[in-house]
């Protein structure tokens, strides 16, 4: 059982996160109604992407098998075979679908663009320079979206293009620190990384990283009748700040779930984000 379990890589459901985004921003979060449909989006959001997963080690396995670190998932070390693993994606899918058709027919039809832009991913667009990463955003924008849809809440412009250029930060980082560790392995693994360089991987980053501060700001200076939202930049910018630290001195950038959950600075920082952009949403 563990084996399927892992095979749904249940850590990176840390990315489904981002559908509370709505219901924080929106002052919602006190409301049991909207929790209960935030928490089901979040969970049908857990369930497709996980099938995505599988999707991608079914269709990357001999790429994963040369990796120093994804030979370990359980289809490339042979601890689930394919059939296994297509039955468990099927059912998941199944369950992620019916759920959100009962929850919302928007969110069926968000959670079906999801999938859909993963398949395209998969089979064509991951090997395409810049638009691989861009697709990466495209879905974790989905989930913001979807987070506002279930509760019926009106997402800020900024917002969203916060998450896409966090989002591409996370994605630039992550192919940069593939290209340092696997060298000379690198496009055995991810045909795309042929066509990067560390300097340019390097040089977008920063600018996707001064654009995610800029549009935060405008965000908080814009969304409330009160600017005191934007006390909450500084926990925004040493929150990326020190996730460019860790990818360029500890060389956590392969993993940027592993990096959220395993750094004391990131886990506080965002902690006192939490509370902090709760107790001003509360009392102003």
């Amino acid at each position: 059982m563990n084996k399927y379990i892992e095979l749904m890589r249940p850590k990176q459901w840390i990315k489904n996160f981002f559908v509370f985004g709505a219901i924080i921003f929106s002052k919602k979060f006190l409301e049991l109604d909207s929790i209960a449909k935030v928490v089901l989006a979040f969970f049908c959001f857990c369930l497709i992407s996980s099938s995505v997963y599988i999707m991608n080690d079914i269709k990357d396995l001999e790429q994963d098998k040369i990796h120093p670190k994804k030979k370990n998932r359980p289809i490339a070390s042979g601890k689930v075979s394919i059939k296994s693993a297509i039955i468990e994606m099927i059912v998941l899918i199944i369950v992620s679908l019916s759920t959100a058709f009962y929850l919302n027919k928007y969110l069926l039809i968000i959670l079906l663009i999801y999938f859909i832009n993963n398949i395209i991913y998969t089979f064509k667009v991951k090997h395409l320079v810049l638009l691989d990463v861009i697709s990466i955003a495209i879905g974790f924008i989905l989930r913001v979206i979807a987070g506002g849809v279930v509760i019926n809440v009106e997402l800020s412009v900024w917002i969203l293009l916060c998450t896409l250029f966090i989002s591409l930060f996370l994605g630039f980082e992550k192919r940069k620190n593939e290209l340092k560790c696997l060298e000379g392995d690198a496009t055995k693994h991810r045909r795309i990384l042929d066509d990067y360089s560390i300097k340019f991987l390097d040089d977008i980053s920063n600018i996707v990283c001064g654009c995610t501060i800029i549009f935060y700001s405008l965000y908080t200076f814009f969304a409330y009748n009160h600017k005191y939202m934007m006390i909450t930049n500084i926990f925004v910018i040493y929150g990326l700040f020190r996730y460019k630290y860790l990818t360029e001195i500890k060389d956590l950038g392969g993993s940027p779930t592993e990096a959220v959950l395993t750094d004391t600075g990131i886990i506080i920082d965002v902690i006192l984000w939490g509370i902090c952009s709760a107790a001003i949403l509360l009392f102003t």
